[in-house]
């Protein structure tokens, strides 16, 4: 069995969607289908349930997981022990991040470590900002770039590379405009599902003692500007995510007081994983583009 298959199980384990899990790893889901049913071959049980909905681990894929887990990691880490014995460092380092922030954020860090680090190979993957650290805290990535909150849960740790503002928006088409007051209880807002920018918006409409009108909670800014573009209400978003939007240049920033809090976006790392040789080098090299804390 490769261990390029290992991978692919668990990607799929993960994932539980053949889409999904051949989009990230970068084959086709017929190839991805193949190679499962060879590692089923080979290990002679069932490992995964599957239906014209979704897929499940078996009871036997549940234990299979565990051990390819084991498997990975102990291959992983005698490579780079090796690597470090010639003085190389090299090997594999996983990092998940919003596509945003794979277009503001990462390059020129990542420009950096390449340089330094010509011998390892980066595994990308992007998805939701919101769920940067639950991909950290579940071991399915090295690296996470993430808004950091108030209080980092143990045993994480950040680096702070970014800030932004949190914005409210409207289309350009809309009859709301920048400076006039908006009227919260009938104004539809569209608005994060969950994170960080849900919680600062929970806490400033408390404080302003609003009662809102929710148009929609959705996940992942993008569908929040492309909902605002569509006129379907006003929206809150990191500013940061507007700039790139393809979008942009049909919305409106609005001026709201008071302003929302601003808040950080971090290199972040499971503190277990700076033993890694891999992760801590990025970890190094990130702590050089890294701001100060102060003034949020």
């Amino acid at each position: 069995m490769q261990m390029d298959e290992l991978e692919l199980f668990l990607t799929l384990a993960r994932t539980r969607h053949f889409q999904q899990a051949s989009v990230q790893s970068n084959i086709s889901p017929s190839a991805l289908s193949r190679a499962i049913q060879r590692i089923e071959n080979e290990v002679g049980e069932k490992l995964f349930d599957r239906n014209n909905r979704n897929v499940s681990l078996t009871p036997a894929g549940l234990v299979f997981r565990s051990y390819a887990e084991q498997m990975l990691k102990i291959w992983k880490e005698g490579r780079q022990a090796l690597s470090q014995e010639k003085g190389v460092i090299s090997g594999e380092l996983g990092i998940y991040c919003s596509v945003t922030a794979a277009y503001g954020v990462l390059p020129e860090i990542l420009d950096g470590f390449r340089k330094a680090y010509p011998h390892v190979h980066i595994k990308l993957r992007t998805g939701d900002a919101e769920s940067a650290l639950e991909q950290l805290q579940k071991g399915d990535t090295d690296i996470a770039i993430a808004a950091i909150p108030e209080q980092m849960p143990e045993p994480m740790e950040s680096i702070l590379v970014a800030r932004t503002p949190l914005v409210w928006i409207s289309s350009c088409n809309s009859e709301i405009r920048s400076g006039q007051d908006i009227d919260w209880k009938t104004t539809p807002l569209i608005l994060p599902k969950q994170g960080i920018a849900r919680m600062r918006f929970d806490r400033w409409r408390k404080e302003m003692r609003i009662q809102p009108s929710i148009y929609a909670q959705v996940t992942g800014n993008e569908a929040i500007i492309a909902m605002v573009h569509l006129g379907c209400g006003i929206g809150l978003v990191p500013e940061m995510v507007l700039e790139k939007s393809p979008v942009t240049h049909t919305i409106d920033i609005l001026e709201v007081v008071p302003p929302l809090k601003p808040y950080g976006i971090g290199i972040c790392v499971n503190r277990k994983s700076l033993g890694n040789g891999v992760t801590k080098a990025f970890w190094d090299t990130a702590r050089t583009y890294s701001l100060p804390h102060g003034g949020e």
